[in-house]
């Protein structure tokens, strides 16, 4: 690393990595003084943020809030779900932490409401402490130094920069990542400009939002789209998402998931971050190389819940001939950051590398790749 640059960025996450403090440690001290722990908001990120405390946070979530009336006395999580009102009347008993990811007016309600304590849970420091406490640290910092010398502009290492100081420095910043925030999830026409003949490989369709987002920037000038999507109600949605879109006749969609070689999985059904390899729901998994192996490839999405290296592993080959643009979620698990990247670039040495977040919290960072 001789860009000085880079070597100031080496010096800062050699100084992070020295000083950080286990952040288990930090929650457990934060909320022992306190009766109860709330967790006010039970939408699409909730879930896995409760999967992660229940694992490192030492101690239990008593209850669970919601503005939603529909919401009240039913159980999320294991969790009984209170009202607003009933949340303040036990406030001076409680650390209530925001689970939804537009926090701030939330946050400010509640401080204005003069609640003792109220914060924002990082899921992913909390996962990342064990790892970071039996990782060597050379090794973590070698990493990030040489992932960070890939990247292809300064809004790419901004970002990196805001993604490490939120995991290494967990809760000092609780902003931090709105700071680096940008609209155009997977088409940031300034990384992915998209031309009237691509053809989309979009792994995680999810409900066809990211189909109907594309035929919508490309006004329906494309060459096809195959979708894939493991989970059989969100495929139902898909389907009836393309059946309204733009040249759909040029859409094909698979009830299928992407890896690196074909199996049966399970996986959870109904929650937004869940993982090939739990739950009680079966699919099957597929290379991309596979099942797309006669056809012309030239972006790849994918969001498939930290599946991600498995099914790039699956998808090298039309990596490595086509070289076709690339938007992968690096934000499922903190090693993402720089083995994806780094994977990426020795399929394709060629490739620039850029960094962009899309949410205001810890969710939602892509990793691109063009030539």
């Amino acid at each position: 690393m001789n860009d000085p640059s880079a070597e100031a960025m080496r010096r800062t996450l050699g100084e992070l990595l020295a000083k950080k403090q286990d952040y288990r440690q930090e929650v457990r001290k934060r909320v022992e003084p306190y009766k109860y722990v709330v967790f006010y908001g039970c939408g699409n990120i909730f879930h896995g943020i409760v999967s992660s405390w229940n694992r490192h946070a030492g101690r239990r979530v008593d209850f669970c809030c919601d503005s939603d009336s529909g919401k009240w006395g039913k159980e999320f999580a294991g969790l009984k779900c209170i009202s607003p009102d009933e949340l303040d009347k036990i406030k001076n008993d409680c650390a209530v932490y925001v689970t939804i990811g537009n926090f701030e007016p939330v946050l400010a309600s509640l401080l204005g409401k003069g609640f003792p304590f109220v914060d924002v849970v990082s899921k992913n420091a909390l996962d990342i402490a064990a790892f970071i406490a039996s990782e060597p640290q050379e090794a973590v910092l070698s990493a990030l130094c040489e992932t960070y010398g890939l990247l292809a502009d300064k809004r790419s290492r901004d970002v990196f920069e805001a993604i490490v100081r939120r995991v290494l420095d967990a809760g000092t910043r609780p902003g931090i990542m709105a700071e680096v925030c940008e609209k155009d999830q997977y088409f940031p026409a300034d990384v992915l400009p998209l031309s009237e003949h691509e053809s989309l490989a979009d792994i995680g369709a999810f409900n066809g939002d990211t189909v109907r987002d594309f035929t919508e920037r490309t006004r329906g000038r494309f060459d096809n789209i195959f979708s894939f999507e493991v989970d059989a109600i969100n495929f139902k949605s898909l389907e009836e998402t393309v059946r309204g879109v733009p040249g759909r006749e040029r859409i094909k969609i698979f009830n299928l998931g992407i890896w690196n070689s074909e199996r049966d999985i399970t996986y959870s059904v109904g929650l937004s971050q869940s993982t090939v390899g739990t739950g009680e729901a079966k699919g099957h998994v597929v290379p991309l190389d596979d099942v797309l192996k006669d056809e012309k490839v030239t972006l790849i999405k994918m969001d498939i819940e930290g599946a991600e290296p498995m099914a790039l592993r699956g998808s090298s080959n039309i990596i490595r001939t086509q070289k076709p643009k690339l938007a992968i979620c690096v934000y499922h698990d903190f090693r993402h950051l720089w083995e994806i990247p780094l994977y990426i670039r020795s399929l394709v040495p060629g490739y620039r590398i850029y960094l962009r977040h899309h949410t205001c919290l810890e969710y939602e960072t892509v990793c691109y790749a063009r030539l």
